[in-house]
């Protein structure tokens, strides 16, 4: 026997609606929203050696211990603001009392400034992101539906993969420089692959609420 459902009514209603409005506003602004937290996510990690310069100590160590787990923060493989270069080998961070390697917190000093709280290729993979994220937002609508096709991005991977397994294997010590363009490279290629994809998503959600709540 069939049942008959009853109409969502009074507080409920109202909550639904309310939840609907939400959902429809992230839908119609998620490409904002997403450029606005790889602006927090990669602003803060710069922000933490220019605090230690001002000495703020105290945010700024906050700022490393938080993305710790995020990144290995190796100093030797990590940018410096504040000093005479902002980058710098291992042997002459080791000569200037900044211990090296994998197990590695120091963040620097006074001699050689202090570290960005996200290694190199990690900085030019979120703010590559950032910055493809906001050329993206300027040309979706003359891409319409236009979506990169898997093996495609495939090849923005390759770069990344390469010069990180043969570093990781020990075949030889990648630079800064290959460490920043692959990374960069890998960035832009996750943006232009995925944020189609998400575009498409979130069209799909606010056709869907707005046949309920005719918003647009």
């Amino acid at each position: 026997m069939a049942t008959t459902r009853r109409p969502v009514t009074g507080r409920t209603r109202d909550l639904v609606i309310w939840a609907d409005r939400r959902i429809f506003q992230l839908a119609k602004h998620w490409l904002a929203a997403a450029n606005l937290f790889w602006v927090l996510y990669v602003g803060l990690p710069v922000m933490a050696p220019l605090f230690m310069e001002m000495g703020w100590t105290l945010p700024a160590r906050a700022i490393y211990l938080m993305y710790s787990p995020l990144c290995h923060q190796r100093p030797e493989r990590s940018y410096f603001l504040g000093g005479p270069k902002m980058v710098y080998s291992a042997e002459e961070l080791e000569a200037a009392g900044v211990h090296t390697g994998l197990f590695s917190r120091d963040i620097g000093n006074e001699a050689v400034g202090w570290k960005v709280a996200f290694c190199e290729r990690d900085l030019a993979i979120y703010t590559s992101i950032l910055g493809a994220g906001l050329v993206y937002g300027l040309v979706r609508r003359r891409l319409g539906n236009w979506q990169m096709p898997w093996r495609h991005a495939l090849i923005f991977l390759v770069p990344l993969g390469i010069d990180g397994l043969l570093q990781f294997f020990g075949v030889y010590e990648s630079t800064w420089v290959l460490r920043t363009v692959t990374g960069a490279i890998f960035g832009v290629g996750g943006v232009f692959f995925a944020y189609p994809y998400l575009e498409e998503g979130f069209a799909d959600i606010r056709r869907t609420v707005n046949e309920k709540l005719h918003l647009e």
